[in-house]
């Protein structure tokens, strides 16, 4: 298993792997979607610089390109895949984490059944930029305190078999699941789906003994399903009183750890 933290911050990038990580999944933004080519090649420069290994993306579509809703452009939303896929797979990204809350809000009055047909919509069209980069996108859950959309992992599980493509998937991320209080049992039921994972403490800070999430339930479901690819730490609720790598360190530090045990069988 790879672990990796999730952000765009540039200044952190070189730091990534001193403090335990494998892998850096950025945001959409770092690849300056909105932006000029020009000035995307001046941003590739400037990562590049950096040395660190960047394998994933999250972030991937913003509230600037909605695809639920009255107000869905689908030229635009194309495009704007077709733009950060690009530049993304210039990096070297093959993997995509599809949460994208504000772009997926449903409005007050907007029929939910609408809504659901044009998501599948818009995996379809992720489908087919992701086929001509070697790409796969994971959709993902997400609470209803953030969205109003696919709530639990076995949601959207039933959107990736309802498209049907290969190049759609489901990531599972231990905050969503913990906040939903959604059994591990539907980890082993959505396994056929399952290419990417997240992971956090409450309130989204570093994953930490005691924090009163399951971490070692959730590594264990993984485990069980032969999960053994990659997991992103999605952690910016660091608190204001502890410095970031530190938090960062300890964090990564202390998943490993539980990894080994459970793919060891060691008990708690």
């Amino acid at each position: 298993m790879e672990f990796g933290l999730c952000g765009g911050d540039l200044a952190r990038l070189p730091h990534v792997a001193d403090w335990g990580f494998d892998f850096v999944e950025i945001g959409a933004r770092t690849v300056l979607p909105f932006e000029s080519e020009a000035a995307w090649r001046q941003q590739q420069q400037r990562i590049r610089a950096i040395g660190a290994r960047i394998t994933h993306l999250s972030g991937f579509v913003p509230k600037e390109v909605p695809f639920v809703g009255p107000d869905v452009e689908w030229g635009r939303f194309r495009a704007y895949v077709e733009t950060v896929v690009a530049r993304a797979s210039e990096l070297g990204i093959r993997k995509y984490n599809w949460g994208s809350a504000a772009a997926r809000l449903v409005s007050d009055g907007f029929s939910l059944a609408t809504a659901t047909q044009q998501l599948e919509r818009a995996a379809h069209i992720v489908a087919d930029v992701m086929e001509r980069h070697d790409g796969v996108a994971a959709i993902e859950p997400i609470n209803p305190g953030e969205c109003n959309l696919l709530y639990y992992l076995t949601d959207a599980a039933m959107i990736a078999r309802r498209v049907g493509r290969p190049t759609i998937g489901v990531n599972v991320d231990s905050y969503h699941l913990e906040l939903q209080r959604e059994p591990f049992a539907h980890i082993r039921s959505t396994a056929p789906f399952i290419r990417h994972a997240h992971i956090s403490g409450p309130g989204r800070a570093f994953p930490a003994a005691g924090d009163g999430f399951d971490h070692r339930g959730f590594l264990a479901a993984l485990h069980a399903i032969g999960f053994d690819e990659a997991i992103g730490f999605e952690c910016h609720g660091v608190p204001a009183d502890r410095d970031y790598a530190t938090a960062a360190r300890a964090g990564v530090g202390y998943v490993r750890a539980l990894w080994r045990d459970v793919t060891s069988g060691a008990s708690a």
